[in-house]
């Protein structure tokens, strides 16, 4: 059986590539929200993190919808706001983000370090990275049905052909068995 080459993408932290520029519709965010942990006191200290927002902060904005107070950062805003690097100065208590597509391994590695909550929205594809995430304590939300993202053009729907099985990725979120 002829195999066919695998094609090594390019990894452009403050550069983004097209295909990293997918924003996530309401109904995928409105998936994990139920189990965000809670903490004692949700006030302005206790915040999310959005590192991945990108140029429409959407997701960052259903979440405060509703009603968590948002730290919105993105890799294209600059070195200074690289979620590979950087830290925000305000708390926060978990980060919930749809990581650009050419980084999102070393996303998870960099949450993984920081050991924190977090809740990213990936391609379910069983790659090793995310297997290797699961043995050490991540767990998955499964969707019912494929993610339809908006595309860098604003498609979405019936005119979009932006959807893959995509699954949330998450760690301390105590999800259900």
């Amino acid at each position: 059986m002829p195999t066919k080459p695998k094609r090594v993408q390019p990894e452009t932290p403050v550069e983004p590539q097209e295909r990293d520029q997918f924003q996530t519709p309401n109904y995928a965010t409105d998936l994990i929200v139920p189990f965000i942990p809670r903490m004692p006191d949700r006030d302005k200290r206790n915040r999310i993190w959005e590192p991945c927002c990108g140029k429409n902060e959407k997701m960052a904005g259903r979440l405060n919808y509703h009603g968590y107070g948002m730290i919105a950062s993105d890799l294209c805003k600059g070195e200074e706001y690289n979620a590979l690097t950087w830290i925000p100065k305000y708390d926060w208590f978990c980060a919930i983000t749809n990581p650009p597509f050419s980084l999102k391994a070393k996303i998870v590695k960099r949450f993984i370090e920081l050991d924190k909550p977090f809740a990213f929205l990936v391609p379910g594809d069983w790659s090793r990275w995310m297997i290797d995430a699961m043995n050490i304590g991540c767990q998955i939300l499964v969707p019912s049905r494929r993610i339809n993202y908006i595309t860098p053009t604003g498609k979405s729907g019936k005119e979009s052909a932006a959807q893959f099985h995509s699954v949330w990725l998450t760690r301390y979120f105590n999800l259900p068995q």
